[in-house]
């Protein structure tokens, strides 16, 4: 039965898994692939110290990694028969220990307000309309006081509310899409904002939202330049009211343009690193041991070529004033020192800060814009050489 699922599904574990579950529910767990599988995998590595079967050696199942999930079923099932052996069908406790537990407990918690666009067909109206509190799809990372704009499509095209969370966003594995969902709470209509608004507009029309004409869109982060650019939209009694307030920037180089760190990663970090040619570990995971104490910790960018390591970026979705700055590079020094690197980097969007590392002591050896990165880019690569060898 395996073997013809493995060949039906193409080994597409989401699938395969829910079979067995149904059929051999007391052998095979229902494991759902999802965006939270980096939490739940740094969970098993923090708790692998007292839970033995927990040491794997990859990092993630993978949607078509059946024998890695042949791994973690059997571990799962070890690990809760032994801790309750009258447990008949452990699936439920399972599920929830995964996706609300390590994934939960695991999860980066932003500590800013985001803004997310959700775009909805006709067939969803008639709900939009007459419901002022909804359940709704959502992402990984939606937190309680974020604000949702809605998009309606065809006839109207156009965005016509905003709502407001009203709970993080939470995980349920035998649901569509994601699978993440989210309450929220309509904050208010405005005047239709049409999609013709948006394209012409000088901000707005290049936000990738617009250029793809919201084609393929779910449930989307908004930058917070774009975001300024809909409250320009929104009239100033309406934004008054509800404490509508534009998102501050540093008015340089891309600060504004993410509304994640890893979209900038994405856009800027990596293929940086791929043109000068370095190799680099994304999310680079690492324990550090402090007396009896084990330290996990994960470093963004993890760089090094054929001779060894060569430094590490410590990137920040946004860095406005020093005290931001400073926090970056305390971060930053703490992973070099541990790891024994001679500098490290501190990246946003708003430039890059390059740090020799001597014993204790920092030392700025050069800071670039964004901006700059076209014609500055040769030299930033020789400086973290240089700083190598130095």
């Amino acid at each position: 039965m395996i073997s013809r699922l493995r060949s039906h599904f193409k080994d597409n574990v989401t699938l395969i898994s829910r079979v067995l579950n149904f059929y051999f529910p007391e052998q095979f767990l229902f494991y759902r692939v999802s965006k939270l599988e980096e939490e739940i995998f740094l969970g098993f590595d923090f708790f692998a110290s007292i839970v033995p079967e927990f040491e794997f050696p990859f990092p993630r199942v993978g949607r078509k990694g059946f024998e890695r999930y042949l791994a973690v079923n059997k571990a799962l099932l070890t690990c809760f028969k032994r801790g309750y052996p009258d447990l008949k069908n452990p699936q439920a406790r399972i599920a929830w220990f995964l996706y609300e537990g390590l994934g939960h407990l695991f999860l980066e918690k932003s500590d800013h307000r985001r803004y997310w666009v959700q775009v909805t067909g006709e067939d969803y109206f008639e709900t939009l309309d007459s419901d002022n509190d909804l359940i709704w799809s959502a992402r990984k990372g939606v937190r309680a006081g974020d604000l949702v704009f809605v998009y309606r499509t065809a006839p109207r095209s156009a965005i016509t509310d905003v709502f407001e969370v009203t709970n993080d966003s939470y995980f349920e594995p035998w649901e569509k899409w994601d699978g993440f969902w989210m309450e929220m709470s309509r904050l208010c209509r405005i005047k239709d904002i049409p999609f013709a608004g948006l394209k012409n507009d000088g901000v707005l029309g290049v936000w990738g939202a617009v250029r793809k004409r919201f084609h393929g869109i779910v449930i989307e982060s908004v930058p917070p330049s774009i975001y300024n650019g809909l409250l320009e939209k929104i009239p100033k009694d309406l934004r008054t009211q509800h404490d509508l307030e534009p998102e501050p920037t540093a008015g340089e180089g891309l600060s504004g343009r993410f509304a994640i760190e890893a979209d900038f990663a994405d856009q800027v970090i990596e293929p940086l690193l791929r043109q000068w040619g370095f190799r680099f570990e994304r999310e680079y995971r690492c324990q550090f041991f402090a007396g009896s104490q084990t330290i996990h910790g994960r470093v963004d960018f993890f760089i090094s070529d054929d001779r060894g390591p060569i430094t590490l970026f410590e990137n920040k979705r946004k860095i406005l004033d020093e005290k931001a700055l400073s926090l970056a590079v305390d971060q930053g020094k703490s992973y070099a020192l541990m790891l024994g690197l001679p500098s490290f980097v501190v990246a946003s969007p708003e430039g890059l800060w390059i740090y020799s590392l001597s014993r204790n002591r920092t030392k700025l050896e050069k800071h670039i814009s964004t901006d700059d990165l076209k014609t500055e880019d040769g030299q930033i690569r020789s400086t973290l050489l240089s700083l190598r060898t130095s």
